[in-house]
């Protein structure tokens, strides 16, 4: 689901902050003066995360029956389900 979206990147961004907050509070731990800017590239780095996340559907299409349709990866494919029959009532 993340590469049909093309999420990929924005994962990568909220793992690398959480990485940087690690970062953080070893430097913080050893009492580092400049440990409170990994903090803030840390929270920089979780936001721009989580809003590229949203991106999808904030800028989702609309379709002619007013539904939103996200926009999709076409390289990659989808396994279509088989629609299951349904046994005939009498």
């Amino acid at each position: 689901m993340i590469k049909l979206l093309k999420l990929q990147k924005a994962v990568l961004v909220l793992i690398l902050g959480v990485l940087s907050f690690i970062a953080y509070r070893i430097l913080s731990a050893y009492e580092v003066s400049w440990a409170r800017y990994m903090q803030i590239l840390s929270g920089v780095l979780v936001m721009v995360g989580a809003f590229w996340m949203l991106y999808p559907i904030l800028f989702a299409k609309d379709d002619g029956d007013g539904k939103a349709e996200i926009i999709t990866d076409p390289t990659v494919e989808v396994p279509v389900e088989a629609e299951e029959q349904k046994p005939a009532t009498e």
